[in-house]
């Protein structure tokens, strides 16, 4: 058995989700976009979500910057919705990032798992997110008390799925391949990544992608962790 259990944040612990969804209706609203567009509050999620995918894909694969990331999804979802172009309004990434990390929504059965794991073993995180916002997060979702160390890809200089960023959270946490695992939802840049890296993964999906690997376990529910562990 493990005594160091690593997890991702976005969509594993965090409900990504759910609280950008929360700060886009606010956002739609805060910045009259009905009456920029005939498009509705749903179609505004949704092509900024279609394009939020987009970008960071590109992101990943280091083909655009944070700042062009941050700009470009919302300028492309505004065209998307046919806003005139000196209608855009251009600071609402702005607004975004100062709204999300402060919403707390968790997944299923987040707080309970993180709290009986805790009593048993040393907790950590790795993050592909952006190390300001996600330090946001966890100081107002109350989650940096579990945690003993955090890797964000954004200060090793590589994005997970890169190998480095498992070897980098090994060494901030100073632990061992043969005493860590692995809990993430992303099944490229968590699970493949974790396991090329010599890990043993948990994957924490609904799809029904199979992937079968004798070191990746499958997983629907975060509490089923306290039955593994």
């Amino acid at each position: 058995m493990p005594k160091n259990l690593f997890f991702d944040l976005d969509h594993t612990i965090w409900d990504f989700d759910a609280n950008a969804e929360e700060t886009l209706r606010e956002l739609y609203h805060i910045y009259q976009v009905r009456f920029l567009s005939h498009r509705s509050e749903q179609d505004f999620l949704d092509i900024y979500v279609k394009n939020n995918d987009e970008m960071w894909k590109l992101y990943r694969q280091n083909k655009i910057t944070k700042d062009v990331l941050r700009s470009k999804r919302f300028v492309d979802t505004f065209r998307e919705m046919e806003v005139d172009e000196e209608e855009i309004p251009h600071n609402i990434w702005e607004k975004y990032l100062e709204i999300c990390p402060t919403k707390t929504i968790l997944m299923p059965g987040a707080r309970e798992t993180l709290d009986y794991l805790a009593g048993k073993y040393k907790l950590h995180l790795i993050t592909n997110g952006f190390a300001e916002v996600q330090r946001r997060k966890l100081a107002h979702s109350d989650l940096g008390k579990y945690f003993q160390s955090l890797t964000i890809s954004e200060e090793v200089g590589k994005q997970k799925p890169h190998p480095l960023v498992f070897e980098t959270a090994l060494k901030n946490a100073k632990s061992s391949l043969k005493t860590s695992h692995y809990i993430g939802d992303n099944l490229e840049a968590d699970v493949k990544g974790a396991i090329a890296s010599g890990w043993k993964a948990y994957w924490l999906t609904k799809d029904d992608t199979i992937y079968q690997h004798e070191d990746c376990h499958s997983i629907q529910d975060l509490r089923e962790l306290k039955e593994i562990f």
